[in-house]
């Protein structure tokens, strides 16, 4: 185990590593952090290979492969073939996928800030773009001649091409206001993308710009309306986007030329993803609905809409084969890896196109969770989803743990979670609570911490705790909370603000997050810093919610050891939120181990790290809760 540990403090007694307790299997080390996750896949234009983005090894890596797989092909020919080696790990939700050329020959993609080029046929990547400014999001346009990207040039994020020979990036927009997401009309004619404006930061608008340059039309925008995911029907007519103007992320279809709108979806529930089949005549649509991403295929004429394929797990970036026969899909569960699948637009039968599961993780048992709400404050319900240990019963009460999702406006769904896994083995239950402030139940509950972060949201974990009290099967007296980043923050708060003698959590864990976020809004980055204030406003006008919120202000409350773990890089929650909170209490004589890991930033990807961080947790849990 070869962590890079920056800094490390006790105080009071650490916990110790019980000698009755042993790893279950197969659940070692090694293959707790030996798992490859593949993502952001890319179908070639012609349908006949798959790029993705492979995390392993150290590196976020380029591969391509054959779209029919070891079953069609064999295992040689079709085996993965690696493009880039030395591609910087990054955690998936901050990656962006690899971007195919219209002769199916080279892939754009984004690497330490620059644009590249990769031959398919191999050879060493050429750099298009130089400076490290921040350059993301490359796409070409539909003759090869360009290639569009996203660049920090300057103060903010806009839209600029280049070409596959690297000629001088030429903006496209010089919004003061982050542009994302570009995406070129099918014939070469606009370029749609998704504008972030400052002075409204819960609004986002479609604007399409011609593809010389000039004046940008902004298609759509209203305050405090969100609308991403801009889409051209394939002749270059209409554009869908989602939006949240209903309440919920809703599909929408809008005529360029006339300003025509027209709403797609109706039902209370997200649409998080979709996909115009090649003919125009259909939308592959994902939707998220208590925690299950279930694909759907949308007539768009009628607008009928029938599910093609529910797996009691999550799909994400559906894409259509030329042939429009089958899609690809990224699709996982909380007992499935992720992995790239086919789906065919008939049946709905899939079948997985890559294989991450490692061998000796096949044999393991996965647990698959159960939907249940709890009543929390303000007579309001929380969803969330709940894994139970095999072994746990009345006779034989378990030890549980609360773990609440980052964000806030992420979601627990289901999907593949190595430490939710990796507790049920070892005999803890896991309740995942979607606090007030999660995605995925509407907007109003999406939007119920905005001016007040840290109130109702511990409210929910607080509460979280007494259902898992009342549930026969959990022993209430060994109950504890772990969370990273603003999970991490929540972590700390129901440890400070739990007014009950004794205390709900005989134990809790904070990785990276917040201690006091008026601090940390200074500290961070500015994605960071604009998120914070999209949701608590700016400080000046909401000084008292920010202290008000901050749990380090409270810590003279806190009674239970907390485990706080924190990369020294972290730019998006700064190590000393850690510090500070470790001051506090170490200044209160109160029971703490600290751990700042080298060279990780928001999210540990380094293996050894990895290593000593579950290592860690399970001595620590284990000391204290069972």
């Amino acid at each position: 185990m070869n962590a890079t540990i920056l800094h490390e403090e006790r105080n009071g007694w650490p916990a110790q590593a019980r000698p009755d307790r042993k790893l279950p299997e197969p659940w070692t080390p090694e293959l707790l952090t030996g798992w490859d996750h593949i993502h952001h896949h890319g179908l070639s234009p012609d349908g006949q290979y798959l790029a993705f983005v492979w995390l392993r090894d150290g590196n976020s890596d380029l591969y391509v492969m054959p779209i029919h797989g070891p079953a069609e092909m064999g295992f040689r020919d079709a085996w993965p073939h690696r493009l880039t080696f030395n591609r910087t790990a990054q955690a998936a939700w901050t990656d962006c996928p690899p971007r195919w050329s219209p002769d199916n020959r080279y892939l754009a993609y984004a690497a330490h800030g620059d644009i590249w080029l990769a031959a398919i046929e191999g050879g060493r990547p050429r750099r298009l773009t130089e400076g490290g400014f921040g350059d993301s999001s490359p796409i070409f346009s539909p003759d090869g001649s360009r290639i569009y990207f996203i660049s920090g040039r300057g103060d903010f994020n806009n839209l600029c091409y280049t070409t596959p020979d690297g000629d001088w990036p030429v903006a496209l927009t010089r919004f003061t206001g982050d542009v994302s997401d570009p995406r070129p009309a099918p014939d070469g004619r606009q370029i749609a993308f998704i504008y972030h404006p400052q002075d409204d930061l819960n609004r986002s608008e479609v604007c399409i710009v011609p593809a010389e340059g000039g004046e940008v039309r902004h298609l759509t925008g209203a305050p405090g309306v969100w609308d991403m995911q801009a889409r051209w029907s394939p002749d270059s007519s209409m554009l869908t986007f989602t939006s949240n103007r209903s309440g919920w992320t809703e599909l929408y279809l809008l005529t360029v030329s006339t300003g025509e709108l027209r709403q797609l979806t109706s039902g209370n529930a997200d649409v998080t993803g979709h996909g115009w089949s090649p003919g125009g005549r259909r939308i592959a649509l994902v939707i998220n609905r208590n925690g299950a991403a279930d694909l759907y295929l949308l007539k768009v004429a009628s607008g009928e809409m029938d599910l093609l394929r529910a797996a009691n797990g999550w799909h994400s970036l559906p894409q259509w084969r030329s042939d429009r026969h089958w899609l690809t899909v990224e699709f996982e569960s909380p007992a499935t890896l992720p992995d790239i699948w086919r789906v065919d637009a008939t049946t709905g039968e899939g079948q997985p196109i890559t294989f991450s599961t490692p061998p000796a993780l096949a044999t393991a048992t996965m647990a698959q969770p159960e939907f249940v709400t709890y009543s929390s404050t303000g007579d309001t319900t929380i969803p969330a989803l709940l894994f139970r240990p095999a072994a746990a019963s009345a006779d034989e009460p378990c030890a549980a743990i609360v773990y609440p999702h980052g964000g806030p406006t992420d979601e627990h769904g289901r999907y593949f979670d190595m430490v939710v896994q990796w507790l049920i083995a070892k005999g803890y239950a896991v309740l995942a609570p979607n606090y007030r402030g999660s995605t995925g139940y509407g907007l109003a509950h999406q939007q119920a911490l905005h001016g007040n972060w840290g109130i109702v949201d511990c409210d929910d974990m607080l509460a979280a705790a007494d259902y898992l009290a009342g549930l026969d099967w959990v022993d209430g007296q060994r109950l504890g909370i772990y969370g990273a980043s603003y999970g991490s923050y929540l972590a700390t708060l129901a440890l400070a603000r739990d007014d009950r003698q004794p205390r709900r959590f005989k134990c809790g864990v904070a990785k990276y997050g917040d201690s006091d976020i008026l601090a940390s809004w200074a500290q961070g980055d500015r994605p960071g810093r604009e998120d914070l204030e999209r949701q608590m406003g700016h400080p000046t006008t909401n000084r008292g919610g920010y202290r008000a919120g901050s749990p380090i202000y409270d810590v003279a409350n806190i009674e239970a050891p907390l485990l706080i773990l924190h990369g020294a890089d972290d730019d998006r929650v700064h190590p000393k939120q850690s510090e500070q909170l470790v001051e506090e209490m170490k200044r209160l004589g109160k029971t703490y181990e600290l751990f700042v890991y080298e060279g990780e930033g928001h999210g540990f990807l380094q293996t050894g790290n990895l290593q000593h961080f579950y290592a860690t947790l399970g001595r620590f849990l284990d000391w204290y809760l069972l």
